[in-house]
């Protein structure tokens, strides 16, 4: 759809154009008969009012959605600085829009923000997305931000505060940043604007950069694609063939080697390396298992004879060996084995799996050249592993991999370009959700 746009807004500035020449043709010619220049003549001066300057009348969406409404509150549990949702007061180190509810616990002090809907944009939005990005990223941002706030307020993230979502990453990151001019407009430029698809909000996933391709929700334990297919592998970029990346071979092809009209190819998290030790990966391995066991179900699994099952255990040893053993679409990594001296684990879903191959304070080459330190999590789950030997002995694994966040939905970098480019935010959101819709909150 981006394309066929392009298309015509290029046939239109050939029109312009063509016509621009032919006013020329109509004046005086600036130039004399040897080619010498003349004098430039005083020219009518054009008188621009302020309202002349202003841009074209807003469209709204035809079609409306009534739960929750316009007027719709959020409640949003805060989280402390450790990551806890316990705080040791009630004193808070910034102010918050809306109300604040306090719940007494043993173990310390529950917060949550009540807040108008669109208030909590004013914060979102500059915290998930840089305010100085072009504004029409912006606004396809705020409409991401919108339609996920919608769709989580469903339910209760912490039903027992009736709080929908908190401030982290696990939902969306609410206040790192105070709201910003650029942003606020494009909060109310889109005010009330969500993304349906049938006759739901969708799970408007977005991420940091792509590798050139998206995956769809498959990639974690809950996730179900055939009820989100509006989240779909695609292309980032020129080519027309979505490639199927689940073979291993070509998916090392694929991520070992820069694909020629790839949207976001000169972006720094487009392509990254990073080494990974035997021991780093037990250290992972025994500050994880259990933390993840209790929050993934199905996440992380011990061999049992023929059987892979939930486990309780805090290590399996020393690390002897790393295996890929499953891919989802756009290739990023679903499966992974890990044998050690005391048993066999069956690590699932991507960002388990970026957990225990984390490379904590060792660096990670960037397609830019630079290198940064790296952390507990992988950039992407989207890599391959290769062998690297010590005296011919098996050391650690050389990851080459690209992309950063877990690629599902809207690549943010990937909106920023395609706004450079000229596209609008429908445009950009019509790029990466597949048969979205926009609606208005009644």
């Amino acid at each position: 759809m981006y394309r066929e746009t392009l298309k015509r807004k290029a046939a239109l500035l050939v029109l312009a154009g063509a016509f621009l020449l032919f006013l020329i043709a109509g004046e005086q010619d600036r130039f004399g008969a040897d080619g010498e220049m003349q004098e430039p003549q005083e020219a009518e001066r054009l008188e621009i009012s302020a309202d002349d300057t202003e841009g074209e009348e807003q469209v709204l969406p035809q079609e409306s959605w009534s739960l929750p409404g316009a007027d719709a509150q959020i409640r949003v549990l805060l989280l402390s600085d450790s990551g806890s949702i316990y705080h040791e007061s009630k004193e808070l180190d910034r102010e918050y829009p809306g109300t604040l509810d306090f719940y007494e616990e043993n173990a310390g002090w529950v917060i949550v923000n009540e807040v108008p809907l669109e208030e909590y944009l004013r914060l979102v939005v500059p915290s998930e997305m840089p305010s100085g990005w072009a504004a029409e990223a912006l606004k396809a941002q705020a409409v991401c931000a919108r339609t996920y706030a919608v769709w989580q307020m469903q339910d209760y993230a912490y039903p027992e505060y009736e709080a929908h979502v908190d401030d982290s990453t696990s939902y969306q990151v609410y206040g790192s940043i105070d709201s910003q001019e650029t942003t606020d407009a494009a909060v109310e430029a889109t005010a009330g604007q969500i993304l349906l698809y049938g006759d739901s909000p969708v799970k408007a996933y977005y991420f940091a950069t792509s590798c050139g391709v998206t995956t769809d929700e498959n990639i974690w334990e809950d996730g179900d694609s055939s009820l989100t297919p509006y989240i779909a592998g695609i292309n980032v970029g020129e080519s027309e063939r979505v490639l199927d990346l689940t073979d291993e071979e070509t998916f090392a092809k694929f991520i070992r080697s820069k694909r020629a009209g790839d949207l976001e190819i000169s972006e720094p998290w487009y392509r990254w390396s990073a080494y990974v030790s035997l021991e780093q990966i037990q250290k992972n391995v025994e500050k994880w298992i259990q933390i993840r066991s209790a929050k993934s179900e199905q996440g992380i699994l011990l061999e049992d004879g023929d059987d892979y099952v939930p486990t309780t255990r805090e290590s399996i040893g020393a690390i002897k060996r790393a295996e890929i053993i499953g891919r989802n679409t756009g290739g990023v990594a679903l499966g992974l084995l890990l044998e050690g001296t005391e048993g066999t684990l069956k690590i699932q879903y991507e960002y388990n799996i970026r957990l225990m191959l984390g490379v904590p304070g060792g660096a990670v080459h960037k397609n830019d050249g630079t290198d940064v330190s790296g952390g507990d999590l992988l950039p992407s789950g989207y890599f391959v592993l290769e062998e690297v030997f010590e005296d011919g002995v098996l050391s650690g694994y050389q990851i080459y991999g690209g992309g950063y966040g877990h690629g599902a939905g809207m690549s943010q970098n990937g909106a920023r370009l395609l706004a450079e480019q000229g596209a609008d935010y429908e445009e950009i959101l019509n790029y990466f959700y597949t048969d979205v819709r926009l609606a208005i909150l009644e």
